[in-house]
């Protein structure tokens, strides 16, 4: 595993199809390469629900 460089919750914001939007908090985990959110903090090999490979066209703000 890379050694992580941020980790902490987050709020996701979508909209569905039909026009309602939604909320969900996330905890996320951003390593050199790679960005993974969970249901909640990750314990004991839990897999995420998403991974994203980061390249040059991601930014990252507090």
């Amino acid at each position: 595993m890379s050694k992580v460089g941020y980790e902490g919750w987050m709020v996701r914001y979508g909209r569905r199809k039909i026009g309602r939007s939604y909320i969900h908090m996330r905890y996320f985990v951003l390593e050199p390469r790679l960005l993974a959110y969970y249901k909640k903090k990750p314990q004991d090999n839990q897999l995420p629900i998403k991974t994203m490979v980061i390249d040059g066209n991601c930014r990252v703000e507090d």
